[in-house]
């Protein structure tokens, strides 16, 4: 099975400079907890809600919140759309990845594969009448 069949659709990105209170709004919003972080077409890293709430945490009353780029993973897990869910759920078990970024063959952003997805993939394997 291709990742592509399993990921899902990455609609929504957010600029380096946006606040983590914006994000997390988004987050919340659209019941995601993953953001691409992504500038002038380029993709800058991803934004986990983890990682957001712990500096929104941190910083206190100081409101003195970090932007995205700040605390952004960078260089995140990236496949093409082609990849095989099982090469790809190897890789983030090996790595302690929770989520894959999904490009098609122009290295545009197409979608985003979570443990989330994997859950769901294999639940749907497991609900499968047996034979």
């Amino acid at each position: 099975m291709k990742i592509s069949e399993i990921m899902t659709p990455c609609p929504y990105h957010i600029d380096p400079t946006t606040t983590i209170d914006s994000a997390l709004e988004i987050m919340g919003i659209n019941q995601i907890r993953h953001l691409p972080v992504v500038e002038n077409g380029s993709l800058v890293g991803v934004l986990t809600e983890r990682h957001a709430q712990i500096a929104q945490m941190v910083s206190g009353t100081e409101r003195q919140l970090p932007c995205a780029s700040d605390i952004c993973t960078d260089e995140p897990m990236v496949v093409l759309e082609d990849a095989l869910v099982a090469d790809v759920a190897h890789e983030m078990a090996e790595t302690k990845s929770d989520c894959t970024l999904v490009a098609n063959n122009e290295g545009d952003l197409v979608g985003i594969f979570t443990t989330t997805d994997a859950c769901r993939l294999i639940h749907l394997m497991l609900d499968q009448p047996t034979s």
